[in-house]
């Protein structure tokens, strides 16, 4: 499945998701997620996989968290009202997609080979 439409399927299955009570997530592909991490799907049998959740940190909030965790991205991103940071750790490509969704941030961690 493309990037592209993975991305719109996740995004048409947040604004679904939204109202669902989640749970707490703590960590998806030896990535730590921010405390407030709300876990909405994770798709991880094969790559790329795939983590989306919701937080109330703020979008700096949460761009600052993963440049803690990941280092400096090797590209930065800003598309249509989403902040894109792609980082490359021990063979794989990480992309991270923050964006508002009702007052939240909306964030998928993909996670794929280079």
């Amino acid at each position: 499945m493309s990037g592209r439409i993975l991305r719109l399927a996740l995004l048409g299955l947040s604004s679904i998701l939204l109202g669902i009570s989640s749970v707490p997530a703590a960590e998806f592909y030896r990535i730590p997620l921010p405390a407030d991490a709300r876990e909405q799907a994770r798709l991880e049998q094969k790559l790329p996989a795939v983590l989306h959740y919701y937080s109330q940190l703020s979008a700096a909030e949460l761009a600052t968290f993963y440049q803690q965790q990941l280092g400096q991205p090797i590209q930065q991103k800003q598309h249509q009202q989403q902040l894109q940071l792609y980082f490359q750790r021990n063979g794989e490509q990480i992309r991270v997609v923050i964006a508002e969704q009702q007052g939240w941030r909306d964030v998928s961690l993909m996670v794929e080979k280079r």
